[in-house]
């Protein structure tokens, strides 16, 4: 007889982005293997939803009227409480995640209702899955020192499908930077393609609060600073080719929009279910058109540091972006001497080079002097920067 506590839950996502999915899929086939699977809506004993987006209220809404009595887990940064439901803030910490879920698990494998979940008190780990104290209560931000889950993401990054690690990151082998010719194979101009156009359109955007991208061959964008939200009428199998295509600024047209018509536009039927958090697209269409590449301009030897920590939970995983993340914050590196540092292709730090910086997350710092490699022996009594830099080093 087989016993029903051993029997995978069958869960499916609602209103959950691409991304996320991603993180949910590796971690079921991770450490959560055995234990939880993806299946299709109507055949889900569990529900997690993203009640993040613009329409989260039609979509709580619908899903209560469709599953009323179904278990469901939460992901959100919203203050509101969902009766019966289980609710984890954002970032989204997988420790945490797996907690909540194994707390589901049990719960419908006994037949109850689906459990109400408090952050402050002490959640039971499942075996194999340690919950630390510190994580008991969420940090408002990711930071890089937390380490409890990164094995985890390094994983994750190097199992991530090798058609989706060439859409964002290319496959372009390492290039001499020292020979001229191969040198201009690692650059591209920003400004020929839709990314360049979507930076015209947030500079206009700021000076009353939105903006319209009116295009001759496949509709518009709307941006609204205020909502930090962009209307676009595009599916991402849609977008990504447009993103590699040169877009000739006389087939562009930039207006301004204030608040008032942005609103006007957003309670049109038309572009009700069209509008999507601004970071995420601006970060993929900067992988998908910068493919391995950096823009132009951008030195070489010029240190780079974070200014803060990108909510990598919302965003588009890279392959080693933890690591890359975790370097530029602990100390400024160029990027070649990030490729040197961690072992890695120079395409994925180039590709998360141009991601950061699509959001105004990185700053280049002057050279004042030559930059120390990062094999110097350490003295004996090491500080929490080197203990933190031989960790990457070892990763």
């Amino acid at each position: 007889m087989v016993n029903s506590n051993s029997v995978p839950l069958r869960v499916a996502t609602f209103g959950v982005g691409q991304h996320v999915r991603k993180l949910l899929e590796m971690a079921f086939a991770g450490p959560g293997k055995g234990n939880y699977f993806l299946v299709e809506e109507t055949a889900a004993e569990v529900g997690i939803l993203d009640l993040d987006g613009p329409r989260w209220k039609a979509l709580w809404k619908n899903y209560r009227s469709r599953f009323p009595k179904r278990p469901t887990l939460i992901m959100s940064m919203r203050p509101t409480v969902f009766q019966d439901t289980v609710v984890i803030p954002k970032p989204v910490r997988l420790e945490i995640l797996l907690a909540a879920l194994e707390k589901l698990r049990v719960n419908c494998r006994c037949g109850g209702e689906a459990p109400k979940l408090s952050l402050q008190q002490p959640l039971k780990s499942r075996p194999g899955v340690e919950v630390s104290k510190s994580s008991q209560i969420v940090p408002s931000s990711i930071l890089p020192s937390s380490t409890a889950y990164q094995p985890f993401i390094f994983g994750a990054a190097e199992a991530m499908e090798r058609r989706a690690i060439h859409e964002y990151c290319g496959n372009a082998p390492d290039r001499d930077v020292t020979d001229p010719i191969q040198l201009e194979k690692i650059y591209y101009d920003s400004h020929r393609y839709l990314q360049g156009h979507l930076h015209n359109a947030l500079i206009k955007a700021q000076a009353i609060g939105g903006a319209r991208i009116t295009t001759s061959g496949w509709g518009e964008v709307i941006i609204s600073l205020e909502s930090s939200q962009i209307m676009l009428k595009l599916s991402d199998r849609q977008l990504r080719p447009l993103c590699v295509m040169p877009l000739a600024k006389a087939n562009v047209d930039i207006s301004t929009l204030t608040p008032q018509e942005v609103e006007a536009l957003s309670s049109q039927v038309v572009y009700s279910d069209s509008w999507q958090p601004l970071q995420p697209l601006l970060w993929k269409v900067a992988l998908w058109t910068s493919r391995g590449r950096i823009p132009l301009d951008v030195p070489l030897d010029r240190p780079v540091c974070l200014k803060h920590w990108p909510n990598l939970t919302r965003l588009l995983l890279t392959p080693h972006a933890m690591r890359i993340a975790a370097l530029w914050m602990v100390r400024p590196c160029s990027l070649m001497g990030t490729v040197a540092a961690l072992q890695i292709p120079q395409r994925y730090v180039f590709a998360f080079f141009s991601a950061v910086h699509s959001l105004g997350l990185v700053a280049l710092e002057q050279i004042t002097v030559k930059e120390a490699p990062l094999s110097i022996p350490v003295p004996q009594h090491k500080g929490i920067l080197d203990r933190i830099l031989n960790r990457l080093r070892q990763s």
